[in-house]
């Protein structure tokens, strides 16, 4: 098993660190196991009860799959490592469209999902704001995004910082940790891109709270819960490590129609249209070849 790198060149090598990487494993033990319940609790409460057309951006190897499967009629999973799209194909099956891509160069038509789901994935994008242009431009009218970020004003930073026990000024709005593969975000900058990008109706929720308690417990943290309760203070208040966002995009065109996958794709170099064959997609415009390898289309640039 390979550990997750602190350090990656994220421009040129979008979240690939994790190829390779059995993620799976980070989510072991008590205190990584009470995250993970209070995580899937929020997005449950975060997606739609049912829709037609969502894409799990970072989806990994598959941990929010039972979120969503049962409430959408049509589910995409990306990622960018090719090994964790395998171990998402052993777990979801045929249930879903697997399609190898860089979040800085989407392959999707505009206005191709009601939902977007994407957890865990934002701290590892320099440009922040391109992202969730990226994102609305795929969302429909009214459609929903929920993600997640690394608050950089969160209650321990803070206290760190006030006690003089760090340099790094956690109420500034500017990002921290560019260049790591962890990058915090302070909440008013977080609301102020998304409403620049045309979301409204902004809901937060805080996780990584009783987690980090019941991990300080030891035995006796089994008994702390998930925190499914004050999640909603959490999030309101921004004191907590991790935010989960849902927003709803404006101005968007209608759901588009897809007879077949090539409708909802499209060159993530040229934005041109695909033809689909037995062996891979091929643009009709910059003539690029995208091969299809074990049921995943791997559309990565």
């Amino acid at each position: 098993m390979r550990a997750t790198p602190l350090k990656s060149d994220l421009e040129r090598d979008q979240y690939r660190f994790y190829e390779g990487v059995e993620y799976k494993h980070f989510w072991d033990g008590l205190k990584r196991s009470k995250l993970d319940e209070l995580e899937h609790a929020i997005v449950r409460e975060l997606l739609p009860v049912s829709g037609r057309r969502i894409i799990d951006v970072g989806c990994g190897y598959g941990r929010l799959a039972d979120c969503y499967l049962n409430r959408f009629s049509q589910v995409v999973m990306v990622d960018a490592s090719m090994s964790l799209l395998h171990q998402a194909a052993e777990r979801v099956k045929d249930r879903a469209i697997y399609v190898a891509a860089d979040v800085n160069h989407m392959p999707f038509r505009a206005a191709a999902f009601d939902t977007i789901l994407m957890v865990r994935v934002f701290h590892h994008i320099p440009d922040s704001q391109a992202c969730l242009a990226q994102l609305h431009r795929m969302l429909c009218s009214n459609g929903t995004l929920a993600f997640t970020y690394c608050n950089k004003r969160n209650a321990q930073r803070a206290i760190k910082w006030l006690a003089g026990r760090t340099t790094e000024n956690p109420f500034s709005a500017e990002p921290a940790g560019v260049g790591s593969t962890v990058i915090s975000h302070h909440p008013k900058a977080v609301h102020r891109m998304l409403l620049e990008a045309d979301f409204t109706n902004l809901r937060s929720y805080g996780a990584g709270v009783f987690d980090w308690l019941a991990g300080k417990l030891g035995p006796l943290g089994k008994w702390i819960p998930p925190g499914k309760r004050l999640a909603g203070w959490l999030g309101r208040s921004k004191i907590a490590p991790w935010i989960f966002c849902g927003a709803v995009a404006q101005n968007r065109p209608d759901l588009i129609d897809a007879a077949g996958l090539e409708d909802l794709l499209q060159c993530p170099l040229c934005g041109d249209h695909l033809s689909h064959n037995e062996q891979g997609f091929e643009c009709l415009g910059c003539k690029k070849y995208y091969p299809v390898e074990d049921g995943i289309i791997d559309l990565r640039v």
